[in-house]
């Protein structure tokens, strides 16, 4: 603020400036103790700090960068030779590929060195794949022939070759490797023999089949193994079957023979089929087991001479005429 004030003695005006009075600041007290706020404030900042050295003592703060190693200690990375890669360090990469490998590879099951002679080369636009893949001709003659050249067309993963899933291209090649089934199917003639492989063995290269995918069991506890037990299955109808074999299974096919037997209560209802039946539908002639009968009735020989005259059939020797 500006303002003259008069001289009285010389009758003179003086210019002053004036400034406002403020009146002197107050302290704020807390409440607490009555203690300044200023004071309590620089009191908060002390503690934080102390706190702080307290935490980076134990780890809890994050230490200060260390210094970068010296230049002996990254040499020292380098000292040893380098190595050739293992199929495990592949696998880092490449775990699909590990895995099947491992579990699925068979005869492939090798240093991934010995296909793999180049890796890390593709270049898009320069190095094509079909460039640097491993050829099988490298390792593998044409072991199923010239017809059968391309081994991808079946063996479509060289990871896990014999993993084949069952394709027209697998179909067209059964009997270059399967050259005595293929045979067997044609020599016995069956409804097997219309039926392409893949019907059966769907899915999957030596996938073998349940007969019960598609047949009815002769009793119902048939299983697998006794189904093949009787019936090979690329030539069906040529039965075989062990001496012991149960004549529930023969029940089958052949069940009045089987419920005749079985209500005879003859010494032939202890007997296997087989005892009588050795081949399948072969029959043993009465006299093969009972060479003498009736050896002092010789006019009742004379007058029959067929066993079956008199004793019907073997399934029931006391119902014959």
């Amino acid at each position: 603020m500006m303002d003259y004030l008069s001289d009285a003695k010389h009758g003179r005006k003086r210019n002053v400036q004036f400034r406002p009075i403020t009146p002197p600041l107050q302290r704020s007290t807390t409440p607490i103790q009555g203690q300044p706020l200023s004071s309590l404030k620089t009191w908060i900042v002390l503690a934080f700090g102390i706190i702080g050295l307290g935490l980076s003592s134990i780890g809890c703060v994050a230490p200060a960068p260390s210094r970068p190693a010296p230049e002996k200690d990254i040499l020292d990375l380098y000292a040893a030779e380098a190595q050739l890669i293992k199929p495990e360090e592949c696998g880092r990469c490449h775990s699909r590929f590990y895995y099947l490998i491992k579990t699925e590879g068979g005869k492939h099951r090798i240093d991934c060195k010995r296909c793999h002679v180049q890796f890390h080369v593709h270049f898009p636009g320069k190095v094509e794949y079909k460039e640097i893949l491993p050829k099988c001709s490298a390792c593998h003659e044409q072991v199923h022939g010239a017809d059968l050249a391309q081994c991808s067309e079946c063996h479509t993963n060289a990871h896990t070759p014999m993993n084949i899933s069952a394709k027209s291209a697998l179909e067209r090649g059964c009997y270059m490797c399967h050259p005595d089934v293929d045979k067997e199917m044609k020599t016995y003639i069956t409804q097997h023999t219309e039926l392409y492989c893949s019907t059966c063995h769907h899915t999957r290269h030596r996938y073998v089949p349940e007969c019960m995918e598609c047949h009815r069991p002769h009793a119902e506890e048939m299983t697998q193994a006794m189904c093949l037990t009787c019936h090979p299955p690329h030539k069906a109808r040529q039965v075989v079957y062990p001496e012991d074999i149960r004549r529930e299974a023969c029940a089958g096919c052949h069940q009045d023979a089987y419920n005749k037997l079985e209500q005879s209560g003859t010494i032939h209802s202890g007997f296997s089929c087989a005892r009588c039946h050795p081949e399948h539908q072969a029959i043993k002639r009465c006299r093969e087991c009972h060479p003498e009968p009736h050896l002092n009735r010789p006019a009742l020989l004379k007058k029959y001479p067929a066993c079956g005259r008199c004793h019907g059939v073997a399934h029931n020797v006391l119902g014959g005429s």
